[in-house]
Formats: structure tokens, C-alpha cells, sequence
């Protein structure tokens, strides 16, 4: 009923009512905690998929679904970094599969406990916890300014060259600072998964893209 690591530490895991879990739940865990997000990503995209295709469905029902699970892909990070500050907040589940399945870790051996960074973990994690909060909504902010002004950058100019990210003719030209050219939409959507250039890697700013006006 242990791993070898768990062995090593002197900790056990137990459900909600401290018993060892049965068989059944040790299972979900497991192909929840190897292949959860592979999982779900194939979920929503076979939902999206559905909703595209599907005949019974309003054009409005529609949208408002395929907006819907596109902002459940776009928030995957946060929930995630939301759980790590709540489990620095508390201690109790580690990973996410923990968390789904009500299982978490006790020790055997007390005499190996240590709390002495347990305060400062606490305020890790209300201070990540924090920042996490103001960032989402600071993004949620920001896409609707962008939304708003966006319309004029990507009418007033379109150039020859092809953007790396949509194959097309680049619309709205835009560089980064390290000299990469996008399409304006294009480099944004990406920044929203990763701060870094598609092409090289360089850790870039949405904030410091700047917008190329007459580029050919």
C-alpha cells in the first residue's frame, strides 16, 4: 500500500475518512494523475467538435458553448496554479488527482513532522494565491479593452508576407522584442498559453508588442 518514496518519508495515503483507499479509487487516481490533461483535451475538443457539427443546436446555443470551452482551454494554467497556492495554503492535496478523488497524504512517523515553514508556505500561498486572482482578472479586463480596440488594427493594414503562426498573409503587423513579426491576433493567442516567442523562445511581454504601421 506504498510506494517506494512513500516508504522512504513514512507516509501513507487515505481518503476522506482516513482509510486506505480502495483499488477502484487507487485506479482513477492513477489515470487521472498520468493522463488528466491529455484527457481532457481530448474531451473538449471531441465536445467542440460535437457542438460545430451538431443540427438540434441554435447558432446563439452554439456559440456561447464553443466560447465557453475555449475559455475552460485558455484558464487550464490558472486552475492549476490556483490548486498549488491553495495546497501551500493548507497542506492537503498535492495534485489535482488528489484533490478529485479525496486523497491525501498522512504521516506515520510524527516524530519526523517539522512545521517550522509551515507559516511561511501560508503566506506563500495567499500571496500566490492573491496575484493569480488580480492577474485573471486584469486579463479578463484587458481582452475586453483589446476586443474593443482590436477592430481598428486588423482592418487597417494587411501585408504580403506570411505570419509563422497562421500561415496567411500577416494582418495588423506587430514585432516583438527580439524582432519576430506576427499578426496582431496571432502573437497575442499565443502569449495567452506561453510568454515567449514562437520562434525563438526569448521570454516577451503582450504589453511591450509593438504594432507596425505601413509594414509590406
Amino acid at each position: 500500500i506504498q510506494t517506494l518514496g512513500e516508504e522512504y518519508t513514512g507516509t501513507i495515503r487515505v481518503d476522506q475518512d482516513g482509510h486506505i483507499p480502495s483499488k477502484m479509487v487507487q485506479t482513477l487516481w492513477l489515470i487521472l494523475y498520468i493522463g488528466g490533461e491529455p484527457l481532457l483535451e481530448r474531451l473538449l475538443s471531441s465536445s467542440k467538435n460535437k457542438i460545430s457539427k451538431s443540427t438540434a443546436l441554435r447558432e446563439e446555443a452554439k456559440s456561447f458553448l464553443l466560447r465557453c470551452i475555449d475559455f475552460i482551454k485558455e484558464r487550464k494554467s490558472t486552475v492549476a496554479r490556483i490548486h498549488q497556492s491553495i495546497f501551500y495554503t493548507n497542506g492537503k492535496y498535492y495534485n489535482l488527482s488528489n484533490r478529485l478523488m479525496g486523497i491525501r497524504y498522512v504521516l506515520l512517523r510524527q516524530w519526523l513532522q517539522d512545521d517550522t515553514f509551515t507559516g511561511s508556505f501560508n503566506l506563500l500561498g495567499h500571496i500566490s494565491l492573491f496575484y493569480i486572482l488580480f492577474n485573471f482578472i486584469h486579463q479578463l479586463l484587458f481582452n475586453h479593452d483589446r476586443n474593443v480596440s482590436e477592430n481598428f488594427p486588423v482592418s487597417s493594414s494587411t501585408s504580403n508576407r506570411t505570419c509563422v503562426l497562421c500561415a496567411e498573409n500577416m494582418k495588423s503587423p506587430c514585432a516583438t522584442t527580439c524582432g519576430h513579426v506576427f499578426c496582431w491576433t496571432c502573437i497575442y493567442e499565443s502569449l495567452s498559453y506561453q510568454k515567449s516567442c514562437p520562434v525563438c523562445r526569448e521570454n516577451i511581454s503582450s504589453s511591450r508588442i509593438i504594432f507596425l504601421q505601413n509594414y509590406t
